[in-house]
């Protein structure tokens, strides 16, 4: 036995309909990931420096250490990466420069850290009522009442707006 047409179209709507939902904690989550990575290449930036100025010579940066930093895609990376790159840079000013960068990521991670905190209760309400309709069109379809196709598509719809919009304002760009 087969399900017919409106069910599949039904079913598909409330998965896309949940994809849309989560989408702000995916989002969320994404940015606690790349907030953790800032932080540890921000430690890790604090050791540089720390073992720079205590051996009072310039080090190499290991490849590694340089591909992480690229992926987070820290704008003041740039001006680093330059001195580094110098024939024979100066060890206090490498020691200066590294700890400069780590002292702006931690800026930045805290930033971003505190804005997720701040942003995630409205997320978790947003999310709650997005959720609200489609959990009455499943309980109104489960008492046997079927609203219109158009009806439907039209909430569909404005569920699916009010769900991007709730994305783009629930993002922490920092």
């Amino acid at each position: 036995m087969s399900p017919d047409l409106p069910t599949v179209i039904l079913l598909g709507a409330y998965v896309v309909l949940g994809t849309l939902i989560a989408m702000p904690s995916l989002a969320a989550l994404h940015g606690r990931r790349r907030s953790r990575e800032c932080s540890e290449f921000a430690g890790a930036l604090v050791e540089f420096a720390s073992t720079v100025r205590r051996e009072g010579r310039c080090l190499t940066i290991d490849d590694e250490f340089l591909r992480r930093a690229r992926k987070l895609g820290v704008p003041e990376l740039m001006s680093f990466e330059y001195l580094c790159e110098l024939p024979h840079p100066d060890p206090v000013v490498l020691a200066d420069a590294a700890q400069r960068l780590a002292l702006r990521l931690k800026r930045r991670v805290a930033f971003a850290r505190k804005m997720l905190a701040r942003t995630t209760s409205g997320r978790r309400r947003a999310a709650l009522a997005a959720a609200a309709p489609a959990f009455a069109l499943l309980l109104l379809g489960a008492s046997g009442v079927v609203l219109p196709f158009g009806a439907f598509m039209m909430l569909m719809l404005l569920e699916a707006l009010g769900c991007w919009l709730l994305w783009q304002l629930a993002r922490v760009e920092v």
